[in-house]
């Protein structure tokens, strides 16, 4: 949270997304197999590989380890049957790989999420307040009634037209009406046919950018929404 300036309770799944992390979990898995590789490959202590089981003669599935039996769920659990059974389950290319950093590297694709790009844009302000509108989790009355705010018995906007959501907020409350004309402005600059976008691909395109555009299109298009954000005021005043 330190990271983004998320808002303490925003979902851990959403800030691993927008930051690229894998899970605790998923880099305990990661890291047992990595040293089950090392195990295999004689890159480790030589009375490991004694305890590793035989492997299975099928030549459909190389680099394929018999199972262990297991009475308990404690010892099914434990690093060697439980690795075994995660290294089983690896694609042949993986369990096939000749070096250590490849085989890693393998792992790190199947686990880690594709970072949220703010595509080298410098303002620490603009950034957490443009984060907490992809996180879902800002001032805006739709997110603080989802968590329970006690100044948010409701969801709707003061201009009583639908909940003040993200969508919302950045395309249909009038109460910026005029600084939105200014960023639609600005957007039909950068490219005209961002007009006929619908309004969830439009509010995706202003939180996200597009991988069609290039990186200076993509943070002339952020660069635009941050400024809408700050002159709308709405997030200069205290959450609580």
């Amino acid at each position: 949270m330190a990271i983004t300036g998320a808002i303490r309770g925003t979902s851990r799944i959403k800030i691993y997304k927008e930051l690229g992390l894998e899970s605790l979990k998923d880099r305990r898995w990661t890291r047992r197999l990595c040293y089950f590789y090392k195990i295999f490959h004689s890159q480790s202590p030589s009375y490991l590989f004694d305890h590793l089981p035989s492997l299975s003669m099928s030549e459909r599935f190389p680099n394929r380890f018999n199972s262990f039996y297991c009475r308990t769920n404690a010892f099914k659990n434990s690093f060697f049957p439980y690795t075994v059974t995660e290294w089983n389950k690896l694609d042949v290319h993986t369990r096939t790989c000749t070096s250590y950093p490849v085989f890693r590297k393998h792992l790190l694709k199947l686990i880690r999420p594709q970072e949220n790009s703010i595509f080298n844009i410098y303002d620490p302000l603009g950034i957490k307040l443009l984060t907490r509108l992809r996180l879902d989790f800002s001032h805006l009355k739709e997110h603080k009634f989802r968590h329970n705010f006690n100044d948010s018995l409701n969801p709707m906007c003061a201009c009583s037209l639908e909940p003040e959501s993200t969508l919302h907020f950045l395309l249909h409350c009038h109460y910026y009406d005029n600084i939105r004309l200014s960023l639609m402005s600005e957007l039909h600059s950068i490219d005209a046919s961002i007009s006929l976008l619908d309004d969830t691909n439009l509010v995706n395109l202003l939180l996200f950018g597009d991988k069609k555009y290039d990186l200076n299109t993509n943070r002339s298009i952020l660069y635009s929404t941050i400024s809408f954000i700050k002159k709308s005021l709405r997030f200069d005043g205290p959450l609580f």
